[in-house]
């Protein structure tokens, strides 16, 4: 009978930690939280220069398959701006899963003798004793690391640049179709995080304006400007001020910055000679830019606009309300 009992202790003690041995993948997950950020690197149980991994900020996620679920494991995560310089090291411990299943085979090996010596048939039937089995980790069992929350992606850029006009059917006709801007844009990127790629954000544009008589021309301006007559120049023009504010979906990744949005804008000036004859102009406006980003901190880009002068015009009809088309060259500084 002794004999019996240390065989069936054998097996409450070595099947289950055998069990509880195998195999698990672990999978860690994080945010991409500075859209500038364009590189990642990541290392398991370690930070040894030569064994990082290398990817692209699109990748958010490692896998990791056959790790001993017995021990915990320990990700080093570090993002670069540049591919070259990273920053020190995020780290998300995996635990144990085994702390359930250790009290258990600590249960059994203190409970089950007394049984054993009673009733030594049970002797008989090993596999049904291992039945602790059924609650060990299976090596399909993915625990993850707890993600971290997604910080504010939030972001400001200032842009400065030149703008053409183009006045369409029902433009102005006191001036010239075509006519030019200069001005400073801030743009609010991201007030609301939608997802690691996309947010809400503002546009504000304020520019200078001036609108080239149409009874001039810009053949006889441009004569005016190489023949250093600039009092007729400046002449030729009536100064305005157009301000605009949109609201935008911001649609940036490490290196691009797509935008599309829908505002309004106002244009004032002492002389403008607007159809309403009140020296201003007020509208809805719709906007899209593009931008390329060197680094962190510089970019260039171009943006388009459609704008409708609803304070102009035939209120009555759409159609015969002004409308002009703009097109912008900006260099933005993030920060």
């Amino acid at each position: 009978m002794r004999a019996k009992f240390i065989a069936l202790l054998t097996i409450l003690v070595v099947v289950p930690v055998l069990v509880f041995a195998a195999p698990v993948v672990v999978t860690w997950e994080w945010m991409l939280e500075d859209p500038m950020v364009t590189t990642f690197r990541y290392q398991l149980d370690g930070e040894d220069e030569a064994n990082w991994t290398v990817v692209d900020s699109f990748v958010t996620s490692y896998t990791e398959h056959g790790l001993d679920g017995s021990v915990p494991h320990t990700l080093y995560l570090q993002q670069s701006y540049d591919g070259v310089n990273f920053s020190g090291s995020a780290l998300s411990v995996a635990e144990p899963l085994l702390d359930i299943e250790d009290e258990i085979i600590d249960e059994s090996v203190a409970e089950e003798p007394a049984v054993v010596v009673e009733e030594p048939v049970a002797v008989a039937e090993p596999v049904a004793v291992a039945e602790p089995v059924a609650v060990a980790p299976q090596p399909v069992v993915e625990p993850k690391a707890a993600k971290s929350k997604a910080a504010s992606r939030y972001y400001t850029t200032i842009t400065l640049g030149g703008t053409f006009n183009y006045q369409l059917a029902n433009g102005m006709g006191a001036y010239d179709q075509y006519n030019g801007k200069v001005g400073v844009g801030l743009n609010f990127n991201n007030i609301v995080t939608l997802n690691k790629a996309m947010g809400i954000g503002l546009d504000v544009d304020v520019a200078y304006s001036p609108y080239l008589k149409a009874a001039t021309g810009w053949k006889q301006a441009s004569g005016d400007l190489l023949h250093f007559k600039f009092t007729d120049f400046f002449g030729a023009f009536d100064q305005a001020l157009s301000v605009s504010a949109s609201a935008m979906l911001n649609m940036h990744t490490s290196k691009v910055a797509f935008d599309l949005g829908l505002g309004g804008f106002f244009v004032w000036g002492p002389d403008l000679l607007d159809t309403s004859a009140d020296h201003m102009i007020i509208g809805a406006l719709a906007k899209a830019s593009l931008a390329y980003r060197f680094n962190k901190t510089v970019s260039l880009g171009v943006s388009g606009t459609y704008g409708v002068a609803l304070s102009e015009g035939k209120v009555s009809s759409f159609s015969d309300l002004p409308m002009s088309a703009e097109g912008s060259l900006f260099v933005g500084f993030s920060f």
